[in-house]
């Protein structure tokens, strides 16, 4: 298995009755693992351990040539989970974070507890797809500049966008920070996703999460998911776009609650 250089946080429970449950934490393109921090201290204080990390070419992880593919962010999570030894982990993916929990969950089933499938997709149309090519060759030719606004105002709703003008600051610079070649090859991962027909194949507990306003990843996105993985549980947020952890936190961390105290624990 040949992976890339990952940094990560692993933390320990900070409150509550200890879990016994490692979660481990996987961002959204563009983002890296900050976008976790209220989740993460809100899922310690619960009494769980949490693993959060940067995917290759964002954040302080590596940015090896691509192009990437899933498979490639998958054996990157399942090498990471195997050399810090806290597996089965329970995964919780945003987004593109989903995207590598699916191919995880197939590829390495043993490192996988239970899924948290949060505004992600496991396929693409093929106009979706022509989408992520010029979305490509947008940053080819104009830089992260070129696609960073568009991509804000498909994470946060324009009701979010007027509230917390800070927050969407805040991100716009994460965005500009990425590695451009980093960003580009996981687009390339991206849009190349394709595990509908492999996930009847999933055998944990999952737990599926959309945003009602969610352009890019679609409720019918998260029911196509959820229908296909057996016995999974399908949230859908009201006033919540596509980075919903940040649009709704207490929503999403007491969705992501009450399906955590039905998990059997081993």
């Amino acid at each position: 298995m040949s992976a890339a250089r990952l940094h990560h946080e692993l933390a320990l429970p900070t409150g509550g009755m200890p879990s016994g449950l490692t979660l481990m934490l996987s961002h959204a393109l563009g983002c890296d693992l900050r976008m976790w921090d209220a989740l993460a201290a809100h899922l310690r204080a619960q009494g769980h351990r949490v693993l959060r990390y940067d995917q290759r070419g964002h954040g302080r992880s590596a940015a090896p040539p691509g192009p990437y593919t899933m498979a490639q962010l998958a054996d990157d999570a399942a090498a990471l989970i195997e050399r810090l030894g806290v597996g089965p982990v329970v995964w919780v993916g945003l987004s593109m974070g989903g995207m590598v929990g699916q191919e995880l969950a197939l590829r390495h089933p043993s490192a996988v507890r239970a899924l948290v499938l949060a505004n992600t997709t496991s396929g693409y149309p093929p106009e979706a797809q022509a989408g992520w090519a010029q979305r490509i060759e947008g940053i080819r030719q104009g830089g992260l500049e070129a696609v960073v606004d568009g991509a804000l105002q498909r994470w946060f709703h324009e009701g979010f966008r007027a509230e917390h003008p800070g927050t969407v600051a805040l991100w716009r610079e994460r965005v500009l920070a990425c590695d451009p070649a980093g960003y580009i090859a996981c687009c390339e991962a991206i849009s190349q996703i394709d595990t509908t027909r492999r996930l009847p194949a999933i055998d944990v507990p999952a737990l599926v999460i959309a945003g009602a306003l969610d352009a890019g990843t679609p409720p019918a996105m998260a029911t196509r998911i959820a229908q296909a993985v057996a016995g999974a549980r399908l949230v859908v947020l009201p006033e919540a776009s596509h980075l919903s952890v940040l649009e709704q936190p207490a929503a999403f961390a007491a969705a992501l609650d009450a399906w955590l105290a039905g998990l059997p624990r081993v």
